[in-house]
């Protein structure tokens, strides 16, 4: 599996919801399951959600993590 399809479904596994959106509390859900601090999480929220309205559209996610570009 090449880094852009890792990156695709990570997520889609985030999206708990399915509506091509990533809130807050999914991220939160997703990535302290992980282990993930929640400091680390908030970082990694205000970084993905370019719009700063709360929530993180694939669009947004694309151009974060540089899917875009491979």
């Amino acid at each position: 599996m090449s880094n852009k399809e890792a990156l695709i479904r990570l997520f889609h596994k985030l999206d708990e919801s399915g509506d091509g959106i990533i809130s807050c509390d999914e991220l939160y859900s997703g990535l302290s399951k992980a282990g993930v601090s929640p400091t680390i999480i908030q970082k990694l929220m205000d970084r993905l959600d370019l719009n700063g309205d709360g929530k993180v559209t694939f669009s947004e996610y694309e151009t974060a993590v540089g899917i875009n570009n491979e």
